[in-house]
């Protein structure tokens, strides 16, 4: 409300090139007059036995004006250009975008999604993206559905079971909820989860069930020698994962674990005070 007094006034003075220093409300008077000083866009000039604010560059005064109140025509615009335009800073106010954007790659022939053929779109392109927002429907797929937490194994798809048919998706580490509700909306054969064996890992599978309850984890082959051999302990004492894993540990001992072999995993993870990254499926 304040905002919109001050732009009001601001808009007098910019129509009328002048107005009376009486005529502004008392308890603004004051902020006006070192606002006025400050910007140099208007003066405040003595006239008989009064003051009047006046208009000294009015191109500066038109910019603070559109600064404070932008026009109407910006409700059209993406959140981050409007807090551009508003606050000369596209991190100022709402900041996610529309849309995000998932790289993905079909494995086997004959995949399709919505009837288009993304096996031949992987064959010609190397790859194509999932554009998923917040009100995108979900697309339905002839194959099966498995994402993955870092780019190198939607690079070197060596790993990748040879009956699996279906897609790759690559995640970026964090299985954001604008993903997990759309992937609610779509029908896959399945939908598998392949993150590192750690308390991130866990934990996005954690929210993937409560919305995906079929969703399935992904086995490796020989995963207890491979946390031996090849998990760190370092890994454990990484940012906040320690507790998150304790945390979870406790949740699931409580209420049960989302996949029976998880507590294996999650027992051998606390036991040998390490955790396990995804690409040791290329070792």
């Amino acid at each position: 409300m304040r905002n919109n007094v001050w732009v009001d006034i601001l808009r007098k003075i910019y129509s009328e090139r002048e107005i009376p220093f009486s005529s502004v409300a008392q308890s603004l008077r004051k902020e006006l007059e070192v606002w006025s000083e400050r910007k140099g866009c208007i003066s405040v000039q003595k006239v008989g036995k009064g003051k009047i604010f006046k208009v000294v560059d009015e191109k500066s005064l038109e910019w603070e004006i559109n600064r404070l109140a932008p026009k109407n025509d910006l409700e059209n615009l993406p959140a981050r250009v409007q807090n551009l335009a508003k606050n000369s800073n596209t991190k100022a106010g709402q900041t996610s975008l529309d849309f995000s954007y998932f790289l993905c790659k079909a494995v086997g022939g004959d995949v399709f999604v919505d009837g288009v053929d993304v096996s031949e779109i992987t064959k010609s392109l190397g790859c194509f993206a999932l554009p998923v927002g917040d009100d995108s429907k979900g697309i339905k797929c002839n194959g099966s559905l498995l994402l993955v937490e870092n780019q190198q194994l939607l690079d070197d798809l060596r790993w990748v079971p040879a009956d699996f048919k279906g897609i790759i998706l690559y995640y970026a580490g964090n299985l954001s909820a604008r993903l997990r509700a759309w992937l609610k909306k779509c029908s896959f054969v399945s939908v598998i989860l392949f993150p590192d064996y750690d308390a991130v890992g866990i934990n996005n599978y954690a929210n993937l069930v409560e919305m995906l309850p079929d969703a399935r984890w992904y086995w490796i082959d020989d995963w207890k020698n491979k946390l031996i051999e090849h998990g760190c302990g370092e890994l454990r004492k990484k940012g906040n994962q320690d507790t998150l894993f304790e945390n979870l540990w406790s949740r699931f001992k409580e209420k049960g674990f989302p996949d029976e072999k998880l507590e294996s995993l999650m027992t051998e993870i606390r036991r040998q005070g390490k955790m396990l990254e995804q690409e040791v499926v290329l070792i």
